[in-house]
Parts: structure tokens; C-alpha cells; sequence
């Protein structure tokens, strides 16, 4: 009978008995997938077990034995439970692992059998009742109920002894022996399975009764054990075991024999020294248990039975064993991958499976790859998908294949590891612009005259590279003017001027190339069509023009600065005649108060009056000399301030001023002014020395006297003259001060 359930959606559970007919139908369908490969950890099953293309799980001519997987390793003999485990692509970044998980029941197709059909055991007339005599067990491939269920022993009657069924079959002494009635018994051991029907087996037992030798060996302990590294050496000793027996001279001599099937161990005879023979594989088998015997010399041997338990312990000794195979599930043997450059990101290219006969840590697998343009991404245990990643750039201009270093180590202690190198050879993609080797860009214009050039024109040939090795060099082109002009580009790069236009001017042509997969690339070409005729025109007018304008220039400069020059003059006359209208106002003010003062008050007061001689060409500011007037008694001046003072007469007054000017003339440069000390600043004495261009016209020291005396007298009853007659206001008195009266 075959059961089928799911463990889930990649495990499926399947029951079947051993020795199945060949081509039977074990599952219809293992996957949806299309692409369902074996995966290595499965290749051992391959004999058992095939796929046909509608993906249906069918057994093969090779007889499925269990007891046979039980004796390869193949599976638990307790359980026998096998994986087959398969690769299915559903999609490029869909892929999963399969398991059919196979559960092989065992048939009773196997008799008991012992190793010896016929045997002989001595044993001596004293033993006692209840003495135990080990029988050899039988052997049962079958395992489980269909192994050997129990022993029977022949014949029930007359016979000293009773069977003992315990995990091995065992002759009871129920009664006393005597040799000299009995030496030997014929007895029949029948092992019978749990099969239906049953199945049996038989040895024929004889038994000898010798004379005493009543002691048997004795173990120390009745079980052994010992661990053992996988890597143990070979003929090394493990262990060393001994038994004691109390009788004396050969029959206390003891002998030492193992019981091994797989020839893994002996055992000295003599000294009960236990070495190893063979090498020990932690993943084939992870313990043994042996039955050692030690037996006398003695007639009959007496002897006696312990057991021997040897567990092994995993060492780190198998490297990890790396396939690769293609995304579509193809095995890579030659190790060369294509990949092309234009390749997405995240892209498969390969998967990795790594299988390590090691267990546990010292099994599990980690792997590194040298270029960090490549990801390994972890699928399930020891399998990866070895994808591009987010920084990948390859470019097959600068290199055509990469040297890729794949290395898996396992987690054991030491780690144990293996490398890989393979290829990826990169393929070329549209993947540059097409380059424009000529013209080059242009900083100016191309110049064309108008009048000596014939049509068609050349204007430019076009040299134009593809760096892509993949693309033929076919390009072809489209162009914009601006503004229109009658142009042509053909295919092979040439562009031509058909026609002249109908104006000159600037022109400009951008022109984009492409390669056969589109990609483009630009350039603008600068034109300008001139006259010459024109061309010398416009550099006559040129030249006139710039010097009109320099002209043009200058005369502006001179009339805005005739203009600012009127401006100061504007504003310095505006400031003059405010200064004397208020000269005006206040003298008028003065002149109507004297009024009112009566002449004897007049007549009893004395009054300075400033009178300044000017220079009658320049203003006021060209100040000659100041003098201090001091009227006679009968004579009054009106001084600004409004003081009345005593002074001396005037003829001293006249006197001194004439000195004063005589001084003047002949070069002393001593002022003392009226009343013998200066009356002017430092400013004035300097104007004193350099501008009074009158005095200096004289020519001679008498005429000097003479005409300066007349215009003293002049000036002096002029002022009184004009005071007495209260006509102050009709003076020009633009040039006066706010201290003196000016003539």
C-alpha cells in the first residue's frame, strides 16, 4: 500500500513497502514547476527513483531492499525514512526546494538464520542449578515486529535444560548433571520471527558434560564504554579489559575473543587489549556496541560475556563540496558565466548549493564572494543565489570578462573551506552615445561670403565613432536651422549649402547623430553668411562714427561745465543780495534813533568811526587799510555800535594817517594804525603788502602826500557830510560791515 500527505507545500509524505514492482506510480506530480531538478544530497536515490517529463515519481528497476538502505547508511534501521529533495524554478527569483519524504516499510521477506547451524558446548557435571549458558543469537534482516520475536527450544521432555528468553537466548540448568549417566545432549533452537506467517530458523545445539572446572571468568564491570573522535588513528589501543577467573594452572587462563561484524576492532587474546582497525565516519555510523567473551582453559571452558558501547564524535574532516548551476537549473561544468552589461540589478546568475558530509556546525556552510558587484543571497541552508547587486557596473569597454573567487567554509573548529574561481564574461551593450570625432565644437562662426561662394558648399564632414563593440557603425542624422536655410545632410555625413539665402546674416545648425539603437548626441554649428561689399561699408562708417562721437563727446563736457560754472556764479549773487538788504534794514534802523537825539547831546559826545579804503577795481575783500576817525568837537560821525568816545582833533588825526602812508610808501612795514597800535588782523596786514595796486601807482612821495591828503579830507567830509544831512541810506553801502561805515 502507498499513503501520500503533506508536511506542507514543499514536503510531501509518501509510505511504501520495500521491493515495490519496478515502474510503479509513487507520485503523480511532484511540482508545478516546468523546471524541476535533483539536487545533489539526492543523486544516491537516482538508481531507485525517476522523473518522467510529466514531473511523476516512479520507481525504477533497482530492487528498493531496506534491509540494503539499512546496511549502506541510507537510512535509520529503527525508521527508515529517506529525502528526496528537488530543485523547482518557478521564475527567475521564484525557486524553491522540493522534498519527497519517503517512508520504506519493511516486508517479512527474510528467515531467521544463525551463523553456525551446528554447535557444541562443554559444561561441567558440577555446575549447579540454575547455570546460564549463552546461546549465539539469531539474525534477522527484517526489522522491527518482522525481526525475531521469540526462540523454542527442542525437546521439551528429558531435557536438563530450559530456554530463557531475554535479548538473547539463554540455556537454564534445571536439574543436577551426571556425566556417568549422560555426557551429551542433542538439543534443537528454533527462532521464529513475527511475520505472517511466521518464518524460522534452527541451529542444533549438542551439549558435552566434562569433568569440574567450576570457576568462570569474571569482568571486572559488565559494560564498557568508550568515546572515540572520528578521526581516531588506526591500531591504536582504545581500551584494555580484563576478567578474573579463581580457579588455578589452564583453567584459570583467560582468553579474550570480540564479537564485530564490521571488523572494526580487535582484541588482543591474551591481554585483552582493544585496538582500532579501521577508520572511524561519524556520519556512516555513530556508535557501536560489541560483545566481548573471555573464557578459561579449563575442560569444559567456563566463560562469561560484557558488553562494549564505543561512541563516535564528529570531527570537522570533509570540505564543503560547491555546485553551480545555470538559473534554468543546468549544471555548470566549464565555470564561464555571460552576463551582460546592461544587466538589471538584482538579476540571477548563477545558483550555489553546498553540501558537507560533516553534521551540526561542523555542517553548516557560509559563503564569501571577492566583488562587491555581486550579492550572495541566502535561499535555505547551504544554498545561495548569486545575483548583481544595487552598485554593479560593468562595462565592457573596460573589461570583457571578471575573475570571480568563490569561497564556502564551514563552522567547525578548524574551519574547513573550499574555493572556486570562474568567469564572467561580459557582453557588449548599446550602452554609448555615438561620439563625434569631427567637427569639433565650434567657438565661432564658420564664415561664408555671400558673393564668391559657389553652391552647393561643403560646409563640414562628419567623423563619427561608436565606442560600443556590439553596434556596426551606421548612423544616421536630423538637423534643425535657424532661421531656414537650404541645407542637406546625408547619410554618410556630409553637410551641404544647396542655395544661398536671401539675406546674410547668422545661421545655426544643430545637428543630432544616432546610433541603431537611438542613442544620440549633438552639436550646434555657428554660420554666418556675410557681403564683403557690406562688410567694408560698415568699417568706413565705423571709423567716421567713432570720431563723430568723440567730438560729440567734448562739446557736452564744455557745456555741462559752462553750466555748473553759472550755477556757483547764480548762487554766490543770490547770496550777496540777501546780505545787503539786511545792511538796508539795519542802518535804516540806526539812522531813524540818531535822528531823534538832539544836537547838544551830539555836541557833548565823541564817537570812533571805522573808515576802510578800497581797492576801486576789486571787491570788498580787498580791504587796503582800516582807520579809526576820531571827530573834532564840532564834528560827529555815526558808528554802528552806537558808542560815542573823545578822540583826538582832527588835524593830529591827518597828521598821523600821512605819516602812516608816508611809511607805506617808502617801504616801513610798520603799522601802528591812528592810535598807535594795530587796528588789523594778521590777514589784513598780509592784503596790506600785496594788494593795494593804487598805492603802489604812485610816483613819487609828494604827489603821494598831496593826493592823499585831499582824498583823507575827501572821504572825511563826505561821512560828516552825509551824517549831518541824514542821507546815510542813499550810499552804496553793498560793501559795508556790521562795525564801520565804507566809502
Amino acid at each position: 500500500m502507498i499513503l501520500i500527505s503533506a508536511y506542507d507545500e514543499n514536503t510531501s509524505i509518501i509510505n511504501i513497502h520495500e521491493e515495490l514492482p519496478s515502474n510503479t506510480l509513487l507520485l503523480s506530480s511532484i511540482s508545478s514547476s516546468n523546471i524541476v531538478q535533483w539536487l545533489p544530497s539526492s543523486y544516491t536515490f537516482q538508481p531507485y527513483f525517476k522523473l518522467n517529463p510529466n514531473q511523476s515519481l516512479y520507481t525504477t528497476d533497482q530492487v528498493i531492499d531496506r534491509e540494503e538502505f539499512c546496511e549502506k547508511k541510507f537510512c535509520n534501521c529503527s525508521e527508515c525514512i529517506i529525502n528526496l529533495n528537488f530543485l523547482q524554478t518557478f521564475s527567475i527569483n521564484n525557486i524553491s526546494i522540493r522534498t519527497i519524504q519517503i517512508i520504506i516499510e519493511d516486508i517479512n521477506d527474510h528467515s531467521p538464520t544463525f551463523k553456525q547451524s551446528n554447535i557444541k558446548l562443554f559444561i561441567a557435571e558440577n555446575v549447579p542449578i540454575g547455570y546460564e549458558i549463552p546461546l549465539e543469537s539469531a539474525i534477522d534482516n527484517d526489522y522491527g515486529l518482522l525481526s525475531i520475536q521469540q526462540y523454542e527450544l527442542y525437546p521439551i521432555k528429558n531435557n536438563p535444560f530450559r530456554l530463557i528468553q531475554l535479548t538473547k537466548p539463554i540455556l537454564q540448568l534445571n536439574e543436577i548433571l551426571d556425566r556417568e549417566i549422560k555426557s551429551n545432549y542433542l538439543l534443537k533452537l528454533i527462532a521464529y520471527d513475527g511475520g505472517h506467517p511466521s518464518l524460522s530458523g534452527e541451529q542444533n545445539i549438542e551439549i558435552i558434560v566434562t569433568d569440574v572446572n567450576d570457576n568462570a571468568p569474571i569482568f571486572e564491570q559488565l559494560i564498557y564504554q568508550k568515546s572515540l573522535p572520528e578521526n581516531q588513528p588506526i591500531d591504536t589501543m582504545i581500551l584494555k579489559i580484563h576478567a578474573n577467573d579463581r580457579d588455578e594452572g589452564e583453567n584459570a587462563v583467560v582468553t579474550y575473543s570480540i564479537d564485530d561484524l564490521s571488523s572494526t576492532f580487535n582484541i588482543n587474546h591474551q591481554t585483552g587489549e582493544i585496538y582500532l582497525r579501521k577508520c572511524l565516519d561519524y556520519e556512516k555510523q555513530r556508535s557501536y556496541s560489541l560483545a566481548i567473551k573471555a573464557h578459561d582453559n579449563g575442560m569444559p571452558q567456563l566463560n562469561n560475556y560484557a558488553t562494549l558501547i564505543i561512541d563516535v564524535t564528529d570531527v570537522n574532516d570533509h570540505t564543503p563540496d560547491v555546485l553551480l548551476t545555470e538559473v534554468n537549473g543546468t549544471k555548470t561544468n566549464n565555470r564561464l558565466i555571460n552576463l551582460p552589461e546592461c544587466t538589471l540589478k538584482d538579476t540571477p546568475l548563477l545558483y550555489i548549493y553546498i553540501t558537507d558530509e560533516d553534521s551540526g556546525e561542523n555542517g553548516r556552510v557560509s559563503c564569501t564572494i571577492n566583488d562587491t558587484r555581486l550579492n550572495l543571497i541566502y535561499l535555505t541552508t547551504n544554498a545561495y543565489s548569486l545575483q548583481t547587486s544595487n552598485s554593479s557596473s560593468f562595462d565592457y569597454e573596460s573589461e570583457q570578462s571578471v575573475v570571480v573567487y568563490l569561497q564556502c567554509s564551514d563552522f567547525g573548529i578548524p574551519s574547513l573551506s573550499t574555493s572556486i574561481l570562474f568567469n564572467l564574461l561580459i557582453e557588449d551593450c548599446n550602452d554609448n552615445p555615438p561620439d563625434i570625432i569631427f567637427p569639433l565644437p565650434f567657438n565661432q562662426s564658420l564664415l561664408i561670403p555671400y558673393e564668391t561662394t559657389k553652391t552647393p558648399f561643403i560646409l563640414t564632414q562628419f567623423i563619427i565613432q561608436d565606442r560600443d563593440h556590439s553596434q556596426p557603425n551606421i548612423f544616421s542624422y536630423t538637423y534643425i536651422v535657424s532661421p531656414t536655410l537650404d541645407i542637406s545632410l546625408i547619410n554618410n555625413g556630409t553637410l551641404i549649402l544647396c542655395s544661398m539665402p536671401t539675406f546674410t546674416g547668422q545661421f545655426t545648425i544643430n545637428v543630432t547623430v544616432y546610433d541603431i539603437g537611438n542613442l544620440t548626441n549633438r552639436i550646434s554649428i555657428p554660420i554666418h553668411i556675410y557681403s564683403i561689399n557690406e562688410t567694408m561699408l560698415i568699417r568706413s562708417f565705423s571709423i567716421e562714427k567713432t570720431s563723430l562721437l568723440l567730438f560729440i563727446t567734448f562739446f557736452v563736457i564744455i557745456f555741462l561745465a559752462a553750466i555748473l560754472i553759472a550755477i556757483c556764479f547764480l548762487i554766490a549773487f543770490i547770496l550777496r543780495s540777501t546780505t545787503t538788504t539786511k545792511l538796508k534794514k539795519k542802518s535804516i534802523q540806526n539812522s531813524s534813533c540818531e535822528s531823534t537825539t538832539s544836537s547838544n547831546e551830539r555836541a557833548g559826545s565823541s564817537q570812533k568811526t571805522t573808515i576802510e579804503i578800497l581797492d576801486e577795481r576789486n571787491n570788498s575783500s580787498n580791504r587796503v587799510y582800516q582807520y579809526g576817525i576820531q571827530q573834532t568837537a564840532d564834528m560827529k560821525v555815526i558808528n554802528t555800535s552806537g558808542i560815542h568816545q573823545s578822540d583826538f582833533d582832527y588835524s593830529e588825526k591827518v597828521e598821523r594817517y600821512l605819516t602812516h602812508l608816508n611809511n607805506r610808501i617808502t617801504g616801513i612795514d610798520i603799522d601802528e594804525g591812528v592810535y598807535g597800535s594795530s587796528d588789523i588782523s594778521t590777514d589784513h596786514a598780509q592784503q596790506l603788502t600785496t594788494r593795494p595796486s593804487s598805492i603802489n601807482s604812485i610816483h613819487s612821495s609828494q604827489q603821494t602826500y598831496q593826493d592823499s591828503f585831499k582824498r583823507f579830507e575827501q572821504l572825511y567830509s563826505l561821512v560828516e557830510h552825509q551824517h549831518n544831512h541824514h542821507q546815510i541810506t542813499s550810499l552804496d553801502t553793498s560793501a559795508y560791515t556790521s562795525d564801520s561805515l565804507y566809502v
